[in-house]
């Protein structure tokens, strides 16, 4: 199998053939870049909204098409508006960022595949006009290619 190894705690192993993907967690790392980022993304979401964050990023990081670490997936130039408008240097991640997480490590899996989100109350975005809606939940919608 091909193994993508986060900068620390959480290990992708994803066998080709089989198309099964493992997760293991090693180290806070990982863990923190997401649960902050699902707090600076989703702060005013449930903890379902938290973890459907922080699963875009899962999702990411198991497809390709995007970089091989969380690191580098959080801090992609233009990907999450939390990181360009400086919010998500602000912001610590709360008791609920971490249930969220912790629910992601025991499977749950609500995504249906998404690999991107926005607020809700964007119209006529370039997501909504060129990928496909998957969710709403909340106050954002998700969607995959």
């Amino acid at each position: 199998g091909v193994e993508k190894v986060f900068s620390g705690r959480l290990k992708l192993t994803i066998d080709k053939q089989k198309q099964e993907r493992i997760t293991v967690y090693r180290d806070d790392t990982d863990e923190y870049l997401l649960a902050r980022l699902a707090m600076a993304e989703a702060e005013g979401e449930d903890i379902e909204g938290k973890a459907l964050v922080i699963k875009v990023v899962m999702n990411r990081f198991a497809n390709e098409m995007f970089p091989n670490s969380i690191r580098e997936i959080i801090f992609q130039e233009k990907q999450f508006a939390s990181i360009s408008d400086g919010r998500w240097y602000k912001v610590q991640p709360n008791e609920e960022c971490w249930k969220a997480l912790e629910l992601i490590k025991k499977g749950w899996d609500k995504s249906q595949g998404a690999l991107f989100f926005e607020r809700s109350d964007l119209s006529d975005s370039w997501q909504s006009q060129h990928l496909q809606l998957v969710k709403t939940h909340q106050h954002h919608n998700f969607y995959r290619r």
